[in-house]
C-alpha cells in the first residue's frame, strides 16, 4: 500500500513540475508511448510506458518495468533536439534523472539518452535512444539500455 501511496505521490510531483516548463498555451506538444530494455533507470528493464514532451524540456516519461514491478518516472532535458541527418531524419541529445519505485526498493540517479527521430509523416516520431545511466542510490554504478516508441506532436 504504501509503495502504491508513493507512486501516486511521484506521478502527481512529475505533473505538476512539467507544467511549470510547459511550452504553448496548453503546454503539452507531444504524447506518446514507449518500451525500454536494459538498465537505463537503474534497474533490469523490461518497461513499457507513457512520454510527454513539453516544448524541448521536459521531456517527461513514466514506467512500469514488469521484470521489477517499478514504477518509475524520468524528466531529460534535450540538450540537441531534432537537429536534422536526412529530410525526415533527426537525432537528439539529453540529460536528466530519474527515479522509480517499487518491490520493496528505491532507485534515483542521473541518465543520459542520445537518440534518433524519424518522422514518416508530419508530426509522428519514431524514436530509438540508448540511455546511458548513472543510479546514485542505493549505490553509485554505470549503466546502458535504450528506449524506443513513438510520440505525436501537436
Amino acid at each position: 500500500m504504501r509503495t502504491k501511496i508513493t507512486a501516486i505521490v511521484l506521478a502527481l510531483a512529475v505533473f505538476s513540475a512539467a507544467g511549470a516548463f510547459a511550452a504553448g498555451p496548453a503546454g503539452l506538444s507531444a504524447v506518446g508511448v514507449y518500451g525500454s530494455v536494459g538498465s537505463n533507470a537503474g534497474a533490469l528493464s523490461g518497461a513499457t510506458g507513457l512520454s510527454f514532451k513539453f516544448g524541448s524540456f521536459p521531456v517527461v516519461g513514466l514506467t512500469y518495468n514488469f521484470t521489477s514491478s517499478m514504477l518509475g518516472a524520468s524528466v531529460d532535458y534535450y540538450v540537441i533536439d531534432a537537429q536534422g541527418i536526412a529530410t525526415s531524419l533527426s537525432y537528439f541529445l539529453g540529460v536528466g534523472a530519474f527515479m522509480g519505485v517499487g518491490g520493496g526498493s528505491f532507485t534515483a540517479g542521473l541518465r543520459v539518452p542520445v537518440g534518433l527521430q524519424f518522422w514518416p509523416v508530419k508530426k509522428l516520431e519514431l524514436f530509438l535512444s540508448p540511455v546511458l545511466s548513472v543510479p546514485l542510490i542505493p549505490a553509485p554504478t554505470v549503466d546502458i539500455g535504450a528506449e524506443f516508441g513513438l510520440r505525436v506532436h501537436f
